[in-house]
């Protein structure tokens, strides 16, 4: 038994730093056990993890880099394309055709280019929590006066959900889920409103629960997890028609929450209809025990 012992924990090291690489901690690196043989290893493994680092650090900088560089020439387009929406009356049917799927394109670039900068913040590791305590309900509530429609319909009781958060990357969770579902959710009609997509907080012993419902064909169980990856869209993506958006909306709510120390995931609605619902769970916020 002592003679097994001294000759795996090395071993277990290694096995534990493999798993913290994979985990997204880079930085991870062994150190020498003091033997001939091993040492040799732990030298191998510290150096593919400084190439493996080096390299997202670079292509994340390289993101970062693309997107600055295209932010200039990007207001020039959305300059001249404004100047021509304001005289797309002097144009015939054809021209004001182009000049709607280029300002839509154009769009699309444009919220392309903000994506790509937000994710290179989460590679190279500069993005920051700018937290502050936020009731999820209330802000739930005035997000959805601010920006919903008849399509949103919100759900809770009458409890506080309280969580600690930043309310820009809060927000823009809120609009990414809407707007996913909204793209793929097909409306139903409950009173004479048409409502597509549903909205619901949960408290919870340690957390709190926002769900985003809609009501369209669902997430295959083997797409759930790589609809987060960038540039995934899954076999509805084919569907969304002319406005496809950049396929980095819920890549964003994934870094968002993480950030916030909580979880994402997507399964089918939990009322036997037909759609799909994303749930995001983050701590809950106890100001006695901050």
């Amino acid at each position: 038994v002592w003679a097994s012992r001294r000759l795996l924990r090395p071993l277990v090291q290694v096995r534990r730093a493999a798993a913290a690489v994979a985990g997204g901690a880079l930085d991870t690196r062994l150190a020498p056990p003091g033997d001939s043989d091993l040492d040799s290893l732990a030298a191998s493994f510290n150096e593919m993890a400084g190439s493996l680092e080096h390299r997202i650090a670079r292509d994340a900088r390289f993101a970062s880099a693309v997107g600055h560089e295209l932010r200039s020439p990007l207001m020039t387009l959305t300059a001249s394309m404004e100047v021509l929406s304001n005289n797309s009356g002097e144009l015939g049917e054809r021209g004001r055709v182009a000049l709607g799927l280029l300002s839509d394109d154009i769009s699309r670039f444009e919220h392309l280019v903000e994506d790509l900068l937000e994710i290179s913040r989460f590679e190279v590791g500069t993005a920051e929590l700018a937290a502050e305590p936020v009731d999820l309900k209330d802000f739930a509530q005035h997000w959805i006066s601010e920006n919903g429609s008849a399509e949103i319909a919100f759900a809770c009781d009458d409890s506080a959900a309280p969580i600690w958060a930043d309310k820009r990357r809060l927000g823009q969770i809120m609009s990414n889920l809407v707007e996913n579902a909204i793209k793929y959710g097909s409306g139903n009609t409950e009173a004479g409103v048409e409502v597509g997509v549903e909205v619901g907080v949960e408290v919870e012993q340690t957390s709190v629960r926002l769900s985003v419902s809609d009501h369209g064909g669902g997430v295959a169980p083997a797409e759930r997890d790589e609809i987060f990856e960038p540039f995934i869209r899954g076999r509805a993506g084919g569907r969304r028609g002319r406005d496809s958006g950049t396929g980095l909306g819920l890549t964003l709510v994934a870094e968002h929450v993480s950030l916030h120390g909580g979880k994402v995931w997507v399964d089918d609605r939990s009322d036997g209809q037909s759609g799909a619902c994303f749930t995001v769970e983050l701590p809950r916020y106890d100001p006695d025990h901050e």
